[in-house]
């Protein structure tokens, strides 16, 4: 019976360690995903920045083509000053070369605004490529890890696979169909009584079971059906008498 109990306690840590090492791999997946996902984001990053600057770059050309017409207007209205035949005539080209000296004066300023912010974007785009370039030597890092441990975790699935096998072939079919009907809906089908509980559900055991189960028999917990092992090495050593007070000896004494 022991010797059951203790094969179906190593099935079921075999079974326990390939559930993780499954659940591992499949997860890998979704981390590198997660991982190239900020790798997609880091690039849009730096493309938007780029755009950016091309959209400053085309603005400032479209600004110097508006002060060049500009000033050929201010060239044209002054050489029509020179021909006027009265004032009212010259007062309102003058008027002309004013507001144009203006819009000028306001394209130069939008220009310079511009170059701020270029300047601005240069500097975020060398930070956005740096970023890029740490999160494409990271992504790559990731997948040959992953692949590295996709590989390893494959390995020792197959070396549990086989070692599973064996003990399944030495368990006696009535405790295999226990242990797999409740390790199917609890998640463990072995589990370890300590002071008189069951430790898989934390329920106590009647008198007549913790008896069985110290005893190595064969035992399912009442609770949740778990097959029951005991462990007297993990059992805790009892709590020590309480010493009797000495004013309680002495007057035990006087009494006699």
């Amino acid at each position: 019976m022991e010797n059951s109990l203790a094969n179906l306690f190593r099935l079921q840590e075999i079974d326990s360690e390939a559930a993780e090492l499954t659940a591992s791999i499949a997860a890998l997946p979704r981390h590198l995903a997660a991982v190239e996902e900020k790798l997609r984001t880091a690039r849009a990053t730096v493309t938007a920045i780029q755009d950016s600057l091309k959209a400053e770059d085309a603005q400032r050309r479209r600004i110097e083509s508006d002060v060049k017409d500009q000033q050929q207007k201010i060239i044209r209205f002054r050489n029509q000053s020179s021909s006027v035949k009265n004032n009212e005539q010259f007062h309102a080209l003058q008027h002309e070369i004013a507001f144009a000296e203006k819009e000028i004066s306001s394209l130069e300023d939008s220009e310079i605004a511009s170059m701020e912010r270029s300047e601005a974007l240069e500097s975020k785009l060398t930070e956005s490529q740096q970023e890029l370039k740490a999160q494409t030597a990271l992504v790559e890092q990731e997948k040959e890890a992953a692949k590295e441990t996709t590989a390893t975790n494959q390995t020792r699935l197959k070396e549990l696979a086989v070692r599973r096998a064996e003990l399944r072939q030495i368990l006696d079919a009535g405790l295999l169909s226990t242990y797999d009907r409740v390790a199917s809906s609890r998640g463990s089908g072995v589990a370890r009584a300590q002071g008189q509980r069951c430790f898989g559900c934390q329920m106590f055991l009647r008198p007549q079971m913790w008896n069985q189960v110290r005893s190595g028999a064969i035992a399912t917990c009442e609770s949740c059906g778990r097959l029951l092992y005991f462990n007297p090495a993990l059992e805790p050593a009892p709590e020590p008498a309480a010493p009797v007070k000495a004013k309680k000896k002495k007057a035990e004494a006087e009494e006699e």
